[in-house]
């Protein structure tokens, strides 16, 4: 058995769904596809937690300036990370992040400056309150799906990965592999100094869940939510970290990196 925790943008499944439950399956369905015909439905189920999320902004709102001041400092954080200079990460108390993002169109093209607005805006629902309803919630959502179904292998990709982290540190779980996609644990100030672990928060960060027994990180070497990319840099938890090249336009979708041949070769390795 094998569980799946999506990333942002996926609301999308509750509305052609109609319900949480139907959108987890559609989203199982999907995932077990892109692994291969090796995992027909049944064998793949999903934690859906986007509609948790959900503030009521549509999702095509992609202007830097009507993010949350927290979402605006968290998109600072990111253009800093990617390497813009510093007359466009300096003067954070004005918060100029229109010039932030235009200097993200520049760099990595328009799609990535909409897509990291995006990013910060459902990210930085999760992480600005670590106590908030919102995050504990989805990360309920996921120790529900795991105590449901005692999986053997969690598959977490982008924002998912942070919730996954965090639940895991509040509820362990047995597992025998996790495996992160595109994560964004490391992005330093807007993620990474941001998990909420519990107890003995700063001793943990970094390590492996406890519970689980083999922690593989993949990333394309394109993949602009996937910084900084050496993750074993800032996580010396993971045992083995996998970089991959799913090509320019999908270089952050799940079901690409779901298909690489790294990932099936640790799950076989696993299951």
């Amino acid at each position: 058995m094998i569980v799946g925790v999506h990333g942002i943008r996926c609301l999308r499944y509750l509305t052609r769904a109609g319900s949480p439950e139907l959108a987890a399956r559609a989203l199982a369905d999907e995932w077990a596809s892109a692994l291969g015909a090796s995992y027909a439905s049944g064998v793949v189920e999903a934690a859906y937690y986007a509609h948790l999320l959900d503030l009521g902004t549509p999702q095509g709102e992609d202007d830097p300036e009507l993010l949350s001041r927290p979402g605006q400092e968290m998109l600072m954080d990111w253009v800093s990370a990617l390497g813009a200079p510093a007359e466009v990460t300096m003067g954070r108390t004005t918060l100029p992040v229109r010039q932030a993002a235009e200097w993200l169109a520049r760099r990595h093209g328009d799609m990535a400056r909409r897509f990291v607005v995006l990013f910060c805006r459902e990210a930085d629902t999760y992480v600005a309150d670590p106590g908030s309803a919102r995050r504990q919630q989805a990360r309920a959502e996921l120790n529900r799906v795991l105590d449901l179904h005692r999986p053997r292998v969690l598959l977490a990709h982008s924002l998912g990965s942070v919730v996954a982290y965090e639940a895991l540190w509040h509820q362990p779980a047995e597992l025998d592999l996790l495996i992160t996609l595109g994560s964004p644990l490391g992005l330093p100030g807007a993620v990474y100094d941001r998990l909420s672990l519990g107890e003995g928060n700063d001793v943990r960060r970094g390590e492996r869940p406890p519970g689980v027994r083999r922690w593989v990180n993949v990333a394309d070497i394109g993949d602009i939510v996937a910084i900084p990319r050496d993750l074993p840099t800032r996580f010396p938890g993971i045992d083995a970290h996998h970089e991959v090249s799913l090509g320019l336009v999908a270089s952050h979708k799940a079901t690409r990196y779901l298909g690489v041949p790294e990932v099936a070769a640790e799950i076989a390795a696993c299951v």
